[in-house]
């Protein structure tokens, strides 16, 4: 089960899909119903969310890419449009001025298809390498902001200690490295690799070594 299924419940039905009806625009709620607990990750100490974030995918459930989604608010008379790359991610999500504003958000489809989901993410530039001991403290980050400022859900969702690095087509090999050379392969699905910190044959791995840079990586429990 999904994290943020578990905890937060988060798929909303937004917007129908249909190619025929692109240009229409509505309102589709307010800018806050699209960003979920964001205003809580805002609020916690810079040093406490360093090496994690919140990520909102937007989708179709009737097909339509991403890019043939707008979506757009007005902000002291300036307009500010969701920019999604190809999976529907959000990748200008707003500030806690905007938040606190909460300007409607205007879409270019018409009513009923659409989801949003919220996933919690490592927080690290793409790179063929990550050192472990940050990946680590990516999931202590969020494990401990969930008990802060998730109420009693957070009592029932489940621990995040997977990472999950997710890439542009097949995954590539991955290994995990340790201080005397020795190296592990690490688990690889379609096109992503998943990494368990606290599985026992993980636990002397020093560094993540990758053929290709991921485009995300995501924490799941």
């Amino acid at each position: 089960m999904r994290l943020t299924r578990a905890l937060l419940g988060l798929a909303l039905l937004l917007v129908p899909a249909s190619a025929a009806a692109q240009e229409e625009e509505r309102i589709a709620g307010p800018l806050s119903m699209f960003f979920p607990r964001w205003t809580d990750y805002l609020s916690i100490e810079e040093d406490r969310r360093s090496h994690f974030t919140l990520g909102y995918q937007i989708s179709s459930d009737r097909g339509v890419a991403p890019g043939e989604i707008r979506m757009r608010y007005t902000l002291d008379e300036d307009l500010h449009g969701f920019a999604l790359d190809a999976n529907g991610f959000v990748l200008n999500r707003p500030d806690a001025a905007a938040l606190e504003a909460n300007p409607d958000v205007w879409i270019n489809q018409p009513e009923g298809g659409m989801s949003l989901a919220m996933r919690f993410m490592v927080d690290m530039a793409p790179a063929l390498t990550y050192d472990t001991e940050e990946l680590r403290l990516a999931t202590g980050q969020a494990n401990d902001a969930m008990r802060t400022v998730g109420g009693v859900a957070a009592m029932f969702a489940p621990q995040m200690r997977s990472i999950v690095f997710v890439f542009d087509g097949p995954a590539p090999q991955a290994w995990g490295l340790e201080s005397d050379g020795d190296r592990t392969a690490l688990t690889v699905q379609e096109n992503r690799v998943i990494y368990r910190p606290r599985d026992r044959r993980n636990r002397r791995i020093e560094s993540l070594s990758f053929g290709r840079e991921p485009v995300r990586i995501l924490l799941d429990s």
